[in-house]
This record gives structure tokens, C-alpha cells and sequence, in this order.
């Protein structure tokens, strides 16, 4: 796993971030009915855990980056939300101590900063330890599609943001060398994707049942396709 890829970028990501909205919604109704706090794998700058918490959830916010959770201790403190998002940094290698609940989430692609099955089912079997019985871990992951990886193989290209990425595919071995630049902050990492049938498979490995499987976040249930696949899974 990169050597903190974010701190770069930190003072940055949420510019970066701007347009991805799509996944909100749908990681607020996944955790309706919460009982307990939210554990979020990933929290960043709190793109996800301040919607959370805004909407009466505690959360608590892990990541492996300082500088990511700088920033968002900052927005904590700015939104009045102080008490309700506890952050803890860690790395979903090896997490912290942190409570049992029965919701726990990593958005955004997080588990594509795995480099191989060992971490993968390192973090799955972490992650079912935590849950209660009934409860739910909930992540989303990528493959990317021949056309996605033929439209922007080595090119840098400018979101509406302002700001440029790069991305350098290696179908065969199933890796993304990612780069990212605005206005003095610049940044690489690494990224590994599976189909997303793999992930239901290791999953199981772990002792999580598959509740359900979607292609990306509007309800679609997964049928084998590339792009982004959301999981949720219980402890057995």
C-alpha cells in the first residue's frame, strides 16, 4: 500500500472530489436504522461522514492519512458536529481497537488500495469481527471497463474541477498507476481492482454472506458487469 498517496493532496481532495456525488445517497440509506456508531474505512476529509453524522448518526472516522483528517477535523469543527464523529487514524491493514456495531462502511473505492487477496481478506475478516450479528459492512469497488481504460490510457485529462489526472491501466495485471495535479499539489498511487464477482467470492472466504450485490449505486443488481459494483455483506 502507498506510503500516505493522500497528504499531497489533502488541502485539495475535496476540489478533486467535487463532482463524485453519486454514492451518497446510498451510503446514508445503508446505514438507516444504524445501531451504534458508523465505522467508516476511509473517512478522509469526510465526504461521506459529515452527511452521516448531519443526519444523526456517531461516527467513527478512520483513516490513514494525518493530513486527510486534519481537514476534516477542521470541517467537524466548523459544521458544529463536534461529539458526533470520533476520528482515529489507522490502516485498514490493521485497524485500530474500535468497538462492535453493527454498520461498517468503506466507501470510494478504498479496498482498491489492497495490492493483493492476503490484504484483501485481512480487512474482510477485521471488518466481520466488528459487526454484531445482524449487521452490515457495506463497500463499493472498480474494474474498469475496456473503454474507460482506451479513452484514458496515459492521457492527462482535466475534470470540471480544474483539476488534471492521469491514469496508467494494467489490464493484465490489474493495477492503476493514478496521478493528480492542481495548482501545486500533486500526488501518485497505486490502485488494485478484481471483477466483482471476486469480491463476493472473498467475501465468503471471510465469513461475510453476500445480502446483496449492485452495479454502482442506483439499485441495479450486479450481474457480472465492469465499473463500480456496491457489496453488502453480514457476518455469518
Amino acid at each position: 500500500m502507498d506510503d500516505d498517496a493522500y497528504a499531497g493532496i489533502a488541502a485539495i481532495y475535496d476540489h478533486w472530489c467535487a463532482e463524485v456525488t453519486e454514492d451518497v445517497a446510498f451510503y446514508v440509506a445503508a446505514c438507516a436504522g444504524a445501531n451504534g456508531p458508523v465505522i467508516e474505512i476511509g473517512g478522509g476529509t469526510g465526504r461521506i461522514a459529515l452527511v452521516l453524522a448531519s443526519a444523526g448518526h456517531d461516527v467513527i472516522a478512520v483513516d490513514r492519512s494525518a493530513p486527510m483528517l486534519e481537514v476534516l477535523r477542521q470541517r467537524v469543527d466548523g459544521a458544529d458536529l463536534t461529539g458526533r464523529i470520533t476520528i482515529m487514524e489507522g490502516d485498514l491493514r490493521t485497524l485500530p481497537a474500535l468497538p462492535q456495531t453493527d454498520r461498517v462502511i468503506a466507501p470510494f473505492r478504498v479496498l482498491l488500495h489492497c495490492v493483493d487477496d492476503a490484504e484483501r481478506l485481512g480487512f474482510l475478516r477485521a471488518a466481520a469481527e466488528l459487526l454484531r450479528p445482524g449487521g452490515l459492512l457495506v463497500f463499493d469497488v472498480f474494474e474498469p471497463t475496456r473503454e474507460d481504460i482506451r479513452s484514458t490510457q496515459a492521457r492527462w485529462l482535466e475534470r470540471p474541477s480544474g483539476v488534471r489526472e492521469r491514469a496508467t491501466w494494467d489490464e493484465h495485471a490489474r493495477r492503476l498507476d493514478l496521478e493528480v495535479a492542481y495548482r501545486g499539489h500533486a500526488t501518485s498511487m497505486t490502485l488494485h481492482w478484481l471483477p466483482g464477482a471476486r469480491w463476493a467470492t472473498l467475501c465468503e472466504e471471510a465469513g461475510l454472506d453476500i445480502v446483496v450485490g449492485y452495479a454502482g449505486f442506483a439499485g441495479e443488481p450486479f450481474a457480472g458487469e465492469r465499473g463500480d459494483s456496491a457489496w453488502l455483506a453480514t457476518r455469518r
